[in-house]
Formats: structure tokens, sequence, C-alpha cells
């Protein structure tokens, strides 16, 4: 561990928001809250400030972002000379020769090297690389001191390539005091069912539209919610023209982004939380949704099952199956004491696992325990 009386430096490789999206709001909790005192970070923002679908692009600005970058972290490492380089590590070609650039910086350093994986499909990523680069893969997993992931059901991506006493498991967790004393009224007819996150196709969009038709068959009253970016315009198109034409658009609204304040207004009002994402770590929309003591329905991607508890405060459905999704949604319409269940079991199961002390807790002691053990 660290030596008593001084500070652990860690070059602290993440980015901020803008862009909302999962690793930029882990970041913005890790520094707005205080640091531990045996702890000292130094931030090095990556942040691409451009729109969703730029992101792994072979561009100059993604070029200009990766050069700048591993200066930044050169020159931190010359100066401050931290112990530890803490690396959000990517599950895409060009991502991963990126971040490779930092590994090789922090080796040049003989600093030590603690990568957080924060998606769940880490091994699709590997097995489909070509021989050279899988390779590489393996060589450099052998060489990292201490590797994050968001889910126990995660540990398997990396137990191939990296000691198991390694790995350390730190959810996702955030503090939503606005989202106390959610109530709901079970019995209406009206009840709302919605969508937090970007709206595309690997996210389960087009999925949760073609159930809609379905699910209002059996409950007309019903509203639907989908609120979030737009990830191209072809699939905005798409979607409202398939509402218009299912003559749904009553009770369909395309909320757009929302900020915090309007989220938590979105969240009060819902009844049930739907997400039939397809690609997923451990979504912070699962989380707001817990903390608002809502029923949840999604697939069983990454680590959502550590979250979304099958019948006992959601459903876990197959992933690409309008039908299954809208039967699901139906049969917890149908039974109104059951989602007032499931609704205070999800409550409980956030406040046992997933607040803001939760994830900063455990992000420090990973980076704490990594520094400590001997280089790979």
């Amino acid at each position: 561990m660290v030596a008593h009386g001084k500070s652990l430096g860690v070059a602290f490789l993440a980015p901020t928001p803008p862009p909302v999206m999962g690793p930029s709001i882990a970041t913005r909790i890790v520094l707005d809250g205080p640091i531990p005192g045996d702890l000292r970070l130094f931030h090095i923002d990556t942040a691409d400030r451009r729109a969703l679908d730029t992101l792994g692009r072979i561009d100059i600005l993604n070029v200009w972002n990766a050069v700048r970058t591993s200066a930044r972290l050169f020159w931190t490492l010359l100066v401050h000379r931290p112990r530890l380089v803490y690396i959000p590590i990517s599950q895409t070609t060009l991502g991963y020769l990126r971040d490779s650039l930092y590994l090789l910086i922090a080796w040049l350093f003989r600093s030590r090297v603690a990568i957080h994986l924060r998606g769940g499909d880490f091994r699709e990523f590997h097995d489909g690389c070509g021989r050279a680069m899988r390779r590489w893969i393996r060589f450099s997993l052998r060489h990292v001191d201490g590797v994050i992931v968001l889910g126990e059901c995660l540990r398997p991506l990396f137990t191939p390539f990296v000691p198991g006493e390694r790995i350390h498991v730190v959810s996702n967790g955030e503090d939503f005091p606005e989202l106390q004393g959610c109530e709901r009224d079970y019995a209406r007819r009206d009840l709302h069912v919605v969508y937090l996150g970007t709206l595309m196709s690997v996210k389960g969009v087009d999925d949760l539209l073609r159930a809609v038709p379905l699910v209002l068959a059996h409950h007309p009253g019903t509203r639907f919610t989908l609120a979030g970016e737009w990830c191209g315009e072809d699939f905005r198109r798409w979607a409202e023209a398939f509402v218009r034409e299912q003559g749904i658009a009553e009770h369909v609204r395309f909320a757009g982004p929302v900020d915090r304040a309007a989220k938590t207004a979105l969240l009060r009002e819902a009844d049930l939380f739907v997400l039939p994402s397809t690609r997923e770590g451990h979504p912070w929309a699962i989380v707001e949704a817990l903390a608002a003591g809502l029923p949840i329905v999604s697939c069983d991607t990454g680590c959502v099952r550590e979250s979304v508890l099958d019948g006992c405060n959601g459903r876990l459905v197959p992933m690409r199956a309008p039908g299954e999704l809208a039967r699901a949604i139906d049969g917890m319409l149908s039974t109104p004491e059951r989602l007032a269940r499931m609704s205070r079991e999800s409550r409980s199961h956030y406040l046992s696992r997933f607040t803001r002390n939760h994830f900063r807790s455990g992000l420090f002691e990973a980076l704490r325990d990594t520094a400590g053990r001997p280089c790979a």
C-alpha cells in the first residue's frame, strides 16, 4: 500500500462533460467530491466536445486529441512523477491503439497502470481482431497492474489475460436526493413508460417502438416518453416515420436531450423504466431508475443483471425481441401490486449498492490496491 504520510500520485486520464455519457459522468462524480488525503489526482481531460457520432472516426481532430493527451501525460509524469496512471480502455481497434500510446508512456516512466473498462464487450472486441492485434492486446494486458470492471459478471472478460487478484469491481453510483420519496398510483389506466439514453438502434430504441403497438392493444391509455440525443438523422427520420405510420403519435413523445431537472421530473412522473439495449456495461440510466424506485425492463447485457434482478425489481428480456419486450411490459402493467413491490425493491437495491459513496470509495480503493502491487 501507500507509504504512511505520503500522497499517492495518480495521473487520471478521463473525459469530462460535454458530451454527457457514461465515462464523463463518472469523471464528474470523482472530481466534484473531496479527494481522500492519501491520494493526489493529476487530471488529464480526454474529452472530445463534438457530437457522439464522431467517436471512433479517423479524422484530424481525433488524432490531435490523442497527440495532445499523450503530450500532457508525458509532461505530468516528467514533472510530478505519479506512482500510478489510470486509463479508461477502449473496446475498438483504433481506440485501443490510441490507449496503447498512453500505456507505453506510463511504462517508459515505470509507473504502475490501472485500466478501467466502462463497457461489457471486451472479449467480443478481442476475439474479432486480427492475429497481430490479439497478440498485442494479450501482451499489453499482461503488463498492467490492475483492471477495473463495472460488475462481478464482467470479471471473466479479463481472467484469461490478467490474474484474478488484479481485477477490481467498481459499480457506477451517484446520489439523487431529488428522487427520494417518489409515490405512484399503479391502479391508473394511463401509466407512463420512460426510456432515457441516446436514441439509436444499438440501445434498442427501434425494438421499443415496435413493441408500443403491441402494448397499446391491451393498455390503450399507456404513454411512452423517449428522452435523449438522436444519434444520426437517418435513424431519427425512420423513428418519426414509424410512429406516424403506426398511428401511435398520440402515445409516443420524443423529449430530446434533458438536463438534470427535466430528467428528475420525468423519472418522478414515470411508472416503468425500459432500456432494451443490446450493448452496455452498467448504464447510468438504470442507476437513476433504481434511485427513483422504478420497476425496470431491460436486456441481459453487460452487468445489467446485477441491477435488474429478474422477477424481483424488474424483468430481463431477450435482445432484439420486440414481442418479448411487449409481453414483459404488458405483464407488468397488468399487475399493479407487482409494480408497487418492484418499485420498493428497486429503491432498496439502489441504496444497498449504487450510491455515490459506493462508487467513489470503490474506485479509490482499487487505485490504492493497484498502486501497492509489485510492478507487472
